[in-house]
């Protein structure tokens, strides 16, 4: 009756233990229908009121450039870079620039539009696919270190660890997928081609055949990419809903000292962060850590939000996990190594702030300026940032995510030239 040759989602006790546990779900919510209502309703206001409006125009901007041939030009471009730090081909730059300044799970549904036109192999996108589900920037500085623990210093800390244990993370990853190669590894025509032309004839090939071999027209294309952005973040609002709920639910039946933490750094990460980020240790590193870890694991219910995206492909779930797992246990090392040494930069930083800041302003107005930057803050600006409305905040990660693909076109071009040179 049972074989342990059937997928793990059509086994009959998953789907005995999932039907036990929706059936428990739904009484807990009889039973306690004011808590769970209230619950329901938070974890909506924050998906309308800060999800919604922070992805949505990624996740257009995303479907609109990918038919106008813009990601297969760019990956031309960075496929040096790529493929000399992660053996992937260029177009994944973008994913990779989408998930770490819009967050997850943008960059879930950047890796799989890629995998679904076969741009990339399954490992790749695998390992792409780790390095790109990652925060955002503005969450981890703005919310976690300006809201949560009132020092924009200490979630520009938070923030490097984070992408350091991700690029980390993927690099571990490669060394995995080694021991288990493919039999035969795609080949994108942006890395067969050996052209001689010059770099801009290259890139405007790429985004003419690309386009030509989307075909639709604009209006269709624009309603289209609209309805998909849609679709992933009412998938997403639905998760927020639900783990909201089951959280609550959790809370009411384990002891609140157990599930204060533990559920929530499982379940949820804004909640974890809130929770922890506002908590009172005795260690700033230890808390620092649980923070970088938390984040790094994301939380059950943004795991199972790239789960439903990954549908499409055939990209392993199980692989996933162990990047996560991974992501978590390289943030929570490496914040123990590189406390030290960041913390004592950004604090020689401060200080070279306040003696500019000091330069610049008129000594008549000096004593009243407004904002003057001091050693317990790094960047005070993060503070206005953090007080703006959502979609403001918004709008400005698109600055920061082309100026993120310049950097990486400039170190592409620099690896180019020493391979060419070489």
């Amino acid at each position: 009756m049972f074989s342990f040759r059937t997928p793990l989602s059509q086994h009959p006790l998953t789907t005995l233990l999932m039907g036990s546990m929706a059936v428990l779900l739904v009484i807990c919510i009889v039973s306690y229908p004011d808590q769970a209502f209230q619950a329901s309703l938070q974890g909506l206001k924050i998906w309308w009121n800060i999800i919604f409006p922070a992805l949505l125009p990624f996740l257009v901007l995303s479907e609109m450039l990918y038919a106008y041939g813009f990601v297969h030009g760019l990956g031309s471009l960075l496929d040096p870079l790529m493929r000399l730090l992660f053996r992937l081909p260029g177009v994944g730059g973008w994913a990779w620039a989408v998930g770490w300044t819009a967050g997850y799970p943008a960059g879930a549904k950047a890796v799989a539009q890629l995998r679904n036109q076969q741009v990339l192999s399954r490992q790749e996108a695998e390992r792409l696919l780790c390095l790109s589900h990652t925060s955002s920037p503005l969450f981890i500085i703005a919310v976690v270190g300006v809201g949560f623990m009132q020092k924009p210093e200490l979630g520009l800390i938070i923030a490097i660890i984070h992408w350091a244990s991700s690029i980390l993370t993927t690099l571990l990853m490669r060394f995995i997928h080694r021991m288990r190669p493919e039999s035969q590894p795609l080949r994108t025509s942006a890395s067969l081609s050996k052209s001689h032309q010059k770099f801009y004839q290259r890139i405007i090939g790429q985004m003419e055949g690309a386009h030509r071999q989307d075909g639709r027209p604009f209006g269709r294309m624009l309603g289209e990419s609209v309805t998909s952005a849609v679709q992933t973040l009412m998938m997403v609002g639905g998760y927020m809903m639900i783990f909201s709920v089951i959280i609550q639910v959790l809370r009411i039946a384990i002891p609140q000292e157990l599930g204060k933490y533990i559920l929530n750094g499982l379940l949820e990460v804004n909640l974890a962060a809130y929770t922890l980020g506002s908590a009172a240790f005795s260690s700033p590193v230890f808390q620092a850590a649980l923070l970088s870890s938390v984040i790094a694991w994301s939380g059950i219910s943004a795991l199972l939000q790239v789960h439903s995206i990954m549908k499409t492909t055939d990209l392993r779930f199980g692989h996933f996990i162990l990047s996560r797992l991974l992501h978590a246990l390289c943030a929570f090392l490496l914040t123990y190594m590189l406390w030290s040494p960041l913390h004592s930069l950004l604090q020689s930083s401060d200080s070279a702030m306040s003696a500019l800041c000091t330069l610049a302003t008129n000594p008549s107005n000096a004593y009243d300026a407004p904002v003057i930057a001091d050693s317990s803050s790094l960047l005070p600006l993060l503070t206005f940032i953090s007080h703006l409305p959502i979609w403001a905040q918004a709008s400005m990660l698109i600055p920061v995510a082309c100026l993120f693909l310049f950097t990486l076109f400039i170190l592409a071009q620099t690896v180019g030239r020493l391979f060419t040179r070489g």
